[in-house]
């Protein structure tokens, strides 16, 4: 690229919607930042960081907002460059996973990757899918196995149904939720630097969505109307200062296997308080680094009944679901063999596996 074209790109992209959410957006996170000294915090080692890792992001030029979907690997770990023309060969894979979750979606649950923003993945049926994809693909499943999902779905005509993730990352699972079930109030609270992701992927994707977003108004006052609301965004510390009548489902997905026994228990008290009756986790009982939580049920099950819902047989992570996808070479079987008597072989596999929840609110 010739540098007046690249100069033209810049000035182009600088004056998009989407870095003029981006600035709005981090105005109010850079707030949100000085707020937080305020504020107890106890997150994990983990996040701390995480944090630091995409600092970045704060003073972040038009052109890596306007390919965001790039940068999200430091939410989920999906990298743009794992699905660029030297790896169409893993496609293939891809699409048998994709027919499989096909196989278990008996509601049309399908929300394809959106190429807005440098939205990414492999092409398929001439739509995009990568793993994060497919992991939200299989979530919705799992909600609707559940018999969680088509309330929101048959919502159309009746008040708003009111949903809140915990940790949102990038968004991506609140827009294919919201894509698919229009007449809710999707709250996030998370991080305020990961809003910075969220709330940039959402407002440029739902561009006539109704926004409220902490700081817009005084905090005694900021929920009073929240169900006329689309999307909401929170900073983690508000946590305890939320105060709405109605929470009819609160989603976490792999995060609260990243944090501490006090913080996932803080998390979902205020969840039972609110009187939220449906819970969905989608998280190991613990990262294997993660000191710092004893497990994640044994957390959920102090307010919910838990029970396990099975979509497939093996964990998101996995893509090859072909039918040589169980083979295992005697080196590889011999490797795993080992790891297993170091590892005490089933109760460390159980720990570390990932696994769809969903919780009734306990009486």
């Amino acid at each position: 690229m010739r540098y007046s074209a690249l100069v033209d790109s810049v000035e182009n992209a600088r004056r998009s919607r989407e870095y003029r959410i981006y600035l709005e957006v981090r105005e109010v996170v850079f707030k949100m930042i000085n707020h937080v000294a305020a504020h107890t915090d106890n997150l994990s080692n983990y996040w701390e960081e995480e944090l630091a890792g995409f600092e970045y992001m704060l003073d972040a030029s038009p052109l890596i907002i306007e390919k965001l979907r790039h940068h999200c690997y430091h939410l989920t770990g999906v990298r743009v460059f794992d699905y660029r023309g030297h790896h169409t060969h893993q496609r293939e894979a891809f699409a048998r996973k994709l027919q499989v979750l096909r196989q278990q979606d008996d509601s049309n649950l399908l929300v394809s990757e959106s190429p807005l923003l440098g939205g990414f993945g492999h092409l398929i049926d001439g739509a995009l899918f990568n793993v994060d994809t497919l992991k939200y693909y299989e979530s919705l499943i799992a909600l609707s196995k559940a018999g969680l999902l088509a309330q929101f779905r048959a919502n159309s005509g009746k008040g708003k149904k009111v949903v809140m993730e915990i940790g949102a990352g990038w968004g991506g699972f609140a827009y294919q939720f919201k894509t698919l079930c229009p007449n809710i109030t999707y709250i996030i609270i998370d991080l305020p630097q990961t809003l910075l992701f969220s709330a940039v992927y959402l407002r440029t994707l739902f561009p006539s969505a109704s926004v409220l977003t902490y700081g817009d108004g005084p905090m005694a006052t900021l929920l009073k109307d929240y169900k006329s609301y689309d999307f909401i965004f929170l900073p983690h510390y508000f946590l305890d200062d939320i105060r709405v009548e109605q929470l009819d489902l609160t989603i976490n997905m792999v995060s609260f296997q990243e944090m501490t026994t006090e913080l996932v228990d803080h998390y979902v008290r205020k969840v039972y308080q609110l009187e939220c009756p449906n819970l969905y986790s989608l998280n190991r009982e613990r990262s294997r680094y993660n000191s710092q939580l004893t497990t994640v049920s044994s957390v959920l099950s102090r307010y919910y009944d838990l029970t396990r819902v099975k979509v497939l047989d093996v964990p998101y992570t996995v893509i090859d679901t072909g039918p040589d996808h169980g083979r295992v070479s005697v080196r590889r079987f011999v490797r795993s063999f080992v790891r297993k008597l170091l590892r005490g072989n089933q109760s460390s596999r159980s720990i570390y596996s990932y696994r769809h929840l969903v919780g009734i609110r306990s009486e």
